[in-house]
């Protein structure tokens, strides 16, 4: 946006004042046709700016609230990758030497992910104080998403509270290390040549959508279930994770076949 209000208006930054309806439609022309950039980076910006315009109606620093029929372009979603059971189990039983810590770190990290669909920046952000026990002992975790800063809570996998306390710490109040980001992605590279996994690209985010589908949707929970365990704000993002797998299809199936056995078809 500050690159547009150079080129056009000679400045840094615009006023409120100065702004008008059409603003948004020639930013999202200056995005898409001069930096050739993609939709889904165009409906980013022109969402940021239609957020802005809206708290600054809301905080009485503009007179008018901007771009509220404005529609953002729509959004190419694409499916997420999830891994399957095979690459699952090769990841989870892959034996990294002791003298590799980073990789150890970054596969315990990907495996969280798996058991709890923790996002990595939450994930190296939970302490004790997300960790809370309901009245029949068993640990959950609750925590606000940096994200959108909605609440998730998933109840904790017995595997999941093994990685806990395999990197509980007195030195540290987090529950996990931290890596750096460009560190981990290489890591997660080298994980995937490690495992001998065939996808083209093994990232840490791949350990959310397995959670969404492989470890929830295909054991049978419902997808509202678990859209409240991502911390997801609606039902449609949760139903882009939770790609029904072949086994969910045929389990449902033969639940379908058995529910149904003592029918009699009427015509």
């Amino acid at each position: 946006m500050q690159r547009q209000s150079k080129k056009r208006f000679k400045v840094e930054d615009l006023a409120f004042g100065q702004l008008n309806e059409h603003l948004a439609y020639e930013f999202q022309e200056y995005v898409l046709k001069d930096k050739g950039l993609a939709v889904d980076t165009a409906r980013h910006y022109l969402a940021i700016l239609k957020k802005i315009c809206r708290l600054a109606f809301k905080e009485g620093h503009s007179e008018k609230r901007y771009f509220v029929n404005f529609k953002l372009p729509k959004e190419n979603r694409k499916a997420p990758r999830a891994l399957n059971r095979e690459d699952f189990e090769k990841i989870r039983d892959l034996e990294i030497p002791a003298s590799r810590v980073t990789h150890n770190i970054a596969r315990d990290l990907f495996l969280f992910a798996c058991y709890t669909g923790v996002p990595y920046a939450d994930a190296v952000s939970i302490t004790d104080d997300n960790i809370y026990t309901d009245d029949n002992g068993a640990l959950w975790l609750k925590y606000l998403r940096k994200k959108n800063e909605h609440l998730g809570r998933v109840k904790l996998l017995p595997e999941a509270i093994a990685l806990i306390e395999k990197y509980r710490s007195n030195e540290r109040k987090e529950l996990f290390p931290m890596i750096h980001h460009p560190n981990l992605r290489r890591h997660m590279k080298g994980l995937r040549d490690l495992a001998g996994i065939k996808t083209a690209d093994l990232v840490y985010h791949m350990g959310r959508h397995t959670f969404g589908s492989l470890i929830t949707l295909e054991a049978g929970v419902p997808i509202e279930t678990i859209s409240k365990m991502l911390g997801h704000t609606n039902l449609t993002t949760t139903q882009l994770y939770a790609k029904v797998t072949p086994k969910k299809l045929f389990d449902d199936m033969d639940i379908f076949i058995k529910a149904t056995s003592d029918m009699t078809l009427v015509l």
